[in-house]
């Protein structure tokens, strides 16, 4: 074409070339080549790029004829959805916008393939036969306008919700994840596969369109599906550019679970991307998260990875999945392979819940392991303990920061080996080991906030201080104030056994221990009245004989609150919860049950221990306090009652108690202070039995 060529208005040319020539300048533009009668419309308010991805818009010369013009404007938008596509595919094409995208891409380019095949065809036509006219071009890619209009809206669709996602700004990954490039998670992977399933759900109408859909879903969806199948089956996560429905968080490691407080092993590790989950897996999620999950445990454990035999289901029937009950369309089903990956996602579920869940009961005797934890932590048949006590007394007796762990330990080893001992045959009583608490863990429970579940961190946080009497009193701690067990669980148990759960039995420990401390004082007063001349004789003088009545009186009540409460713990809580947890446990049919169920019986316990309300364990604090003071002041009122009784054989006048007052003052001081709290807790407990737990009013009888 010359620059006199150029010069030359279509409209100046018979109909018949006008025809000829626009026909000539549409087969140049409909593939994205500038014609001499049709230009391009260029705005400057965006980039290249830009215009492209958008569409590139063209104008007809005005000269040509009208009804000519009308056709060609007709045909041109084909020209405008052709650069968009083939824009968008050299854009989505590149590395980092991920699998999902390059096989949407590769899908499209299959059709641009079949759309410049037509471009070819028609060409062929405008050469060879000299009856090829504008309507004939018009009837030919008519039916295809169609197909690259919905390709275009499909775009405009895309871009629409990238610029959205870059405008918020949002930020889609947790702390401990790396975004690796800035392409929006809502145009990758799943959040792509969401956006084809919505348009052909709301296209649905439209026979065509959907079947477009449909094509596009199916080969887009391919390359996920390949990344699901790997998490279900081997539990990995094949996913450079971040484009699956599960995340994992390197950082997070399983010799953490020793100890992490939070449990973020079995919670952070692996998570599910909830706003990018593809609409046709969101009744799965849980399934696919935990399937993988659980192979990642055993594969941890050096088990090798069976992938589940799918002739067997198949040859059955019986375990497979009815799809009618599914809420997924069945056109979603038809494109994704007829459904079969429900299937699959059904069966390496079973299989790998299975697998774990045999290699915990089975191989790791997880029953076994609690059971022996209950005989430690709960005193249950605690000869050993009582024998250890007695051997460590006086080293628990010295300031906890001078106590020796190795030689506890040692005397802890001894006892239980000692063939006498119930422990004696445990195969696991090598894993307990002695421990001085002093304050680390009312720290910890104090970072953990609210993850508690049913019991909030707060009140749990004052259980630990007030058990380890942390923050309490500010003499420092004796060993038997700071003493506590500790338990050596490996993986796979820690993510049953994990270091939250132990601090759980170490706060029952604690509370049974210090029940058992303050009933030995009592105990050891009792002796002491029994063994005193002046407590076991009369003297004779009815005052002193009712003062030491009322001393009778105050250590027989504390001895009865103190046996008392210890019989409801290990009597009406810990034994019956426990007897759930096995009752249970013996019936669990997946991994998250038996977690559930073990964090659901410490809880309980701590609950009805009342070890989670604050009122509740302050009120029983004093009363134990008062218990111990009463206990540590035996010998001043031994001292008190041998003054008075060495008064009544001196003179016999009527002896004067004044010179005795102070320690009367201290006796009548610990009386009413311990009647008034036994009746604050009484008060108390009927009220929490009707707004937290019944099981008090066991202990208030």
């Amino acid at each position: 074409r010359d620059n006199n060529d150029k010069e030359l208005k279509i409209g100046s040319l018979p109909l018949q070339l006008q025809e000829y020539a626009i026909i000539e300048d549409l087969l140049f533009v409909m593939m994205g080549i500038e014609g001499k009668y049709i230009e391009t419309n260029l705005s400057e308010d965006f980039t290249e790029d830009e215009q492209q991805l958008d569409g590139v818009t063209y104008s007809v010369d005005g000269s040509l004829d009208s009804s000519l013009k009308d056709l060609t404007e007709r045909i041109l938008p084909l020209a405008t959805y052709y650069t968009s596509i083939n824009a968008f595919v050299e854009m989505h094409s590149k590395f980092e916008y991920g699998f999902v995208n390059h096989a949407l891409c590769a899908a499209m380019r299959e059709l641009l393939k079949e759309y410049l095949i037509l471009i070819t065809q028609l060409e062929h036509q405008f050469c060879s036969s000299p009856t090829f006219t504008l309507q004939k071009f018009w009837f030919y890619v008519h039916p295809t306008l169609h197909t690259m209009s919905n390709l275009h809206s499909l775009i405009m669709d895309i871009r629409n919700v990238t610029r959205n996602a870059m405008e918020e700004d949002t930020e889609m990954l947790i702390d401990g994840f790396h975004r690796s490039n800035n392409i929006p998670q809502q145009v990758k992977g799943g959040g792509l596969l969401s956006i084809l399933i919505d348009r052909m759900t709301n296209m649905s109408g439209d026979l065509a369109t959907k079947k477009l859909y449909m094509y596009l879903l199916s080969k887009s969806s391919q390359p996920y599906v390949t990344m699901l199948h790997s998490w279900i089956h081997n539990g990995e996560i094949h996913d450079p550019y971040e484009e699956f429905m599960v995340q994992e968080r390197k950082g997070v490691r399983k010799e953490d679970l020793k100890e992490d407080f939070n449990d973020a092993y079995w919670e952070m590790r692996y998570t599910i991307k909830e706003d990018v989950v593809p609409p046709f897996l969101i009744p799965f999620r849980n399934k696919i998260l935990l399937a993988g999950k659980y192979l990642n445990v055993i594969r941890e454990c050096g088990i090798a990875i069976q992938v589940p035999q799918q002739q067997s289901m198949d040859d059955d029937g019986k375990d497979n999945v009815d799809k009618t009950d599914i809420n997924v369309s069945n056109d979603i089903l038809a494109a994704m392979d007829g459904g079969r990956f429900v299937d699959s996602i059904e069966n390496a579920y079973k299989c790998a819940n299975r697998t774990l869940l045999d290699l915990l009961l089975k191989d790791q005797q997880l029953i076994a392991r609690l059971r022996s934890i209950k005989r430690y932590f709960f005193l249950d048949q605690s000869d050993f303990f009582t024998h250890f006590l007695d051997l460590a007394s006086v080293e628990l007796k010295k300031p906890s920061s001078q106590v020796s762990l190795t030689k506890l330990q040692s005397l802890l080893d001894l006892v239980l080996r000692n063939p006498s001992s119930v422990a004696y045959t445990d195969p696991f009583k090598e894993d307990v080991k002695v421990e001085m608490k002093i304050g680390r863990i009312g720290d910890e429970s104090e970072n953990e906030g609210s993850e508690e579940g049913s019991i909030s961190g707060e009140r749990f946080g004052y259980a630990v201080g007030v058990v380890w009497n942390v923050g309490g009193s500010k003499q420092p701690l004796t060993g038997i104030d700071a003493l506590t067990l500790d338990y050596t669980v490996t993986f796979p148990l820690s993510l049953v056994i994990s270091r939250k759960a132990l601090t759980k039995y170490q706060l029952l420990f604690r509370h049974l221990l210090h029940l058992k401390y303050v009933e030995q004082l009592l105990c050891n007063t009792w002796i002491e009245h029994s063994k005193s001349f002046y407590w076991r004789r009369g003297s004779g003088h009815p005052t002193i004989e009712a003062w030491k009545s009322r001393v009778f009186a105050l250590r027989q009540r504390m001895l009865v609150f103190v046996q008392q409460f210890a019989y409801y713990i290990t009597n009406e809580v810990l034994e019956p919860q426990w007897r759930n947890l096995e009752a249970n446990l013996a019936k669990v049919s997946t991994v998250d049950q038996v977690l559930q169920y073990h964090s659901d019986f410490l809880d309980t316990c701590l609950k009805e221990c009342m070890l989670t309300n604050a009122k509740l364990l302050r009120t029983y604090s004093k009363l134990a306090s008062a218990c111990v003071l009463f206990s540590n002041n035996t010998e001043k009122f031994m001292k008190s009652l041998t003054i008075l009784e060495s008064q009544v054989e001196s003179v016999s006048d009527p002896i004067q108690m004044d010179s005795q007052d102070r320690t009367l003052q201290l006796f009548e001081k610990f009386e009413d202070y311990f009647l008034y709290h036994i009746k604050l807790l009484i008060e108390c407990l009927n009220f929490y039995s009707a707004t937290e737990t019944v099981q008090f009013l066991c202990l208030v009888v």
